[in-house]
């Protein structure tokens, strides 16, 4: 399968991803990108789905023992993904994380971390209500070693559509050259969590979904209107993009897959 190669120069974009990759230490090594963590649970009587990502140090500090947390989670009734940023403390395995909402902290969510039930609180930060949070683990995603396999794990996204939000699966395979990369994108409705479409990307001739560092970022919304996405690739040195696009004849998402290189090819 060929797809058009359309080269183009996102300067800013790129001297984003040089600071980020210069913080976090990975211009050298793909390993040790993703880490992350996918749970099921409860925060009050309201039920969520919240995915953790953790990262090798904190702010490139590698030998401090509090690292940085990145995530995100949705409540299961409305579907509106909501950021997440944290730390995870060594010295007592506890997690403390800051919702997000329109850049202001909102809430707190602080939790043992455990591949297992796990009972903590959800606090807001403007009225300091507290809500027990139950949270039950579901799977991992872990690219750290060439070594590491796992198939289909599900990453919920941080951007969203009016009326759909997203999935994405991911799998490995066991190879130095192979990283996590999303197989498929699921586009879920908002208003019931029903599958509206599964788009298929394991036929490309490139990897999906595994540039941007934070791996809930890796879809992108280019158009909210148009219902118009962004993808991220591996391709070039700095990746790069193709949009899916909503056809209200077709009534589908559908993509040519023309690409655009972020950076020097």
């Amino acid at each position: 399968m060929k797809h058009t190669v359309k080269i183009k120069f996102m300067m800013k974009r790129v001297f984003l991803l040089m600071v980020l990759f210069s913080i976090l230490g990975l211009v050298k090594t793909y390993a040790g990108w993703y880490q992350c963590y996918n749970y099921k649970g409860t925060v009050g009587n309201y039920p969520i789905t919240l995915s953790i990502q953790i990262t090798e140090g904190f702010f490139g500090e590698k030998d401090k023992e509090i690292f940085a947390i990145n995530g995100v989670y949705k409540y299961d009734h409305y579907n509106n993904p909501i950021q997440l940023v944290g730390v995870l403390n060594l010295k007592n395995n506890k997690i403390q994380l800051f919702e997000k909402f329109n850049d202001a902290q909102t809430a707190t969510l602080e939790f043992n971390f455990s591949e297992n039930i796990v009972t903590g609180t959800w606090t807001s930060l403007q009225n300091q209500k507290t809500l027990p949070l139950n949270l039950e683990y579901v799977s991992k995603l872990m690219d750290i070693s060439d070594a590491d396999v796992f198939e289909n794990v599900e990453i919920l996204q941080l951007n969203s559509l009016k009326d759909y939000y997203f999935m994405g699966v991911y799998s490995k395979k066991e190879a130095a050259s192979v990283r996590a990369n999303m197989q498929k994108l699921k586009i879920m409705n908002k208003h019931d969590n029903s599958v509206f479409q599964i788009i298929d990307f394991k036929d490309l001739e490139y990897n999906v979904g595994n540039v941007i560092t934070l791996i809930y970022q890796n879809i992108e919304v280019n158009n909210l209107s148009e219902n118009k996405i962004t993808v991220w690739c591996d391709v070039g040195r700095m990746g790069g993009v193709f949009t899916i696009q909503f056809d209200k004849l077709k009534n589908k998402f559908i993509s040519d897959y023309d690409l655009t290189i972020d950076g020097p090819n």
